[in-house]
């Protein structure tokens, strides 16, 4: 996430609106209103009453909310169109049980990423295009922090002033959303980074009728899956990192124990895969690492283990993928960008510092466990397969080469003049 300046016109789109109220004449605003029926429906059902337990289902609940509203506007007298009072319904139900402004935005299948500076700043992606700012979207920063907090509640986590920042995920109706949130003191407002994903997982299919890669791009990585190889998925944030390694999960060859390790859950995996999801402290549970929940996958003799995803300020928690001598089929996504020079390195180092005092030995294993690499990245707005390529072994150096079997050019990852070294 990055700092923003809040926007100079922060209160454009909160302008009230009024409803009338026939004693007197009076004007009410609808945020008067709706707070009123929402503090009157507390008030009678709370949280636990039998009767907000006996309304099992949204139809149920909606209708409760409804009576509270009929209540209230008839008390106070207010003249309200259907329309208006279907709105009100709306929101206040969506205050009460939902994700109040949020959940309109999880129900439009364009949204891809919701990013949140702030009671003052929301701002959608449609796609793979830019951010865009909306309207404000919170009346104020306890209405943003009551609506996140119950987003992350839902998600086994809770807002906590010693867990500055918080990673997880949930799904939202039919789809998969992960949430990064990082609160005051170490921002100066709460900021949230939402990434939705869609109802329906993609195949490499229709990757390859979005443009996302080329049939002979698709056709290589359908062989790498097939095999016995490990491989590495690499890309920047929002590049498409997890959802191709989801895509590929599907066309693994289904062993007996499959698993994956994830940070929010947000991969559309095959009923058949065990999930060890990173787990944060709250008042009910213990916190469990990324690199705990490894250990913990590597303890059930995985054929296969997935990572979603490797980072580079936690390289002990890879040590044991390196260094245990029985080891899975390994398919790691990783941070990291396309470049082929810089992300050598960069592997190389997380490598070496996984094992502290192990020498080369892990970098080795590296490339021996994990020997093909696809990176992707933004090109122009879209997202992109940026390369296909193997660690291929030299004669003439105890180190492999990295080489470029697909490379991106004329706005596709095509074949280069190199072939793969490992049969697949």
């Amino acid at each position: 996430m990055t700092d923003r300046p809040l926007r100079p016109n922060a209160d454009e789109g909160r302008e009230p609106q009024f409803v009338t109220s026939r004693q007197g004449g009076r004007l009410l605003s609808l945020a008067a209103l709706k707070e009123r029926i929402a503090d009157r429906f507390l008030e009678e059902y709370g949280d636990d009453s039998p009767a907000l337990r006996a309304a099992d289902t949204p139809a149920k609940r909606i209708r409760l909310v409804l009576e509270v509203t009929n209540y209230v506007i008839a008390v106070e007298s207010i003249v309200i169109s259907n329309d208006e009072r279907a709105n009100l319904v709306s929101g206040i139900y969506s205050d009460l049980f939902g994700y109040g402004a949020l959940d309109a935005l999880f129900l439009d299948e364009r949204v891809t990423t919701i990013s949140i500076y702030g009671a003052d700043r929301t701002s959608v992606r449609y796609g793979h295009g830019d951010l865009v700012d909306l309207k404000p979207q919170f009346e104020d920063t306890e209405h943003l922090r009551r609506v996140i907090n119950r987003l992350i509640m839902d998600a086994g986590a809770e807002l906590r002033e010693d867990i500055p920042l918080i990673e997880t995920g949930l799904q939202v109706g039919d789809r998969r959303a992960a949430i990064n949130v990082i609160v005051p003191p170490y921002v100066p407002v709460i900021s949230v980074d939402i990434r939705v994903h869609p109802k329906t997982a993609p195949t490499l299919d229709s990757l390859v009728e979005t443009g996302f890669m080329t049939d002979e791009a698709a056709d290589l990585i359908r062989r790498i899956a097939a095999s016995k190889y490990g491989f590495t998925v690499v890309g920047e944030p929002e590049s498409g990192k997890t959802t191709l390694l989801g895509t590929l999960a599907a066309i693994l060859p289904q062993t007996e124990r499959m698993i994956a390790v994830e940070r929010s859950g947000e991969m559309a995996l095959p009923a058949y895969f065990e999930r060890f999801m990173v787990k944060w402290e709250t008042s009910d549970q213990t916190g469990i690492s990324f690199g705990h929940q490894i250990e913990a996958a590597l303890d059930h003799q995985p054929s296969v283990l997935l990572l979603d995803e490797v980072r580079a300020d936690e390289p002990l928690s890879i040590a044991p993928l390196l260094m245990v001598a029985e080891s899975p089929r390994q398919v790691w996504s990783v941070r990291g960008v396309p470049d082929a020079k810089r992300l050598q390195s960069a592997l190389g180092m997380l490598a070496r510092r996984s094992v502290l005092g192990g020498g080369e030995a892990p970098v080795h294993a590296l490339y021996d466990r994990l020997p093909f690499v696809l990176t992707m990245a933004r090109i122009k707005g879209r997202l992109q397969l940026f390369s296909i390529a193997e660690w291929q072994s030299r004669v003439d150096s105890d180190y492999p080469d990295y080489v470029m079997l697909f490379q991106y050019r004329d706005g596709a990852a095509r074949p280069t003049e190199k072939s793969a070294a490992r049969w697949v």
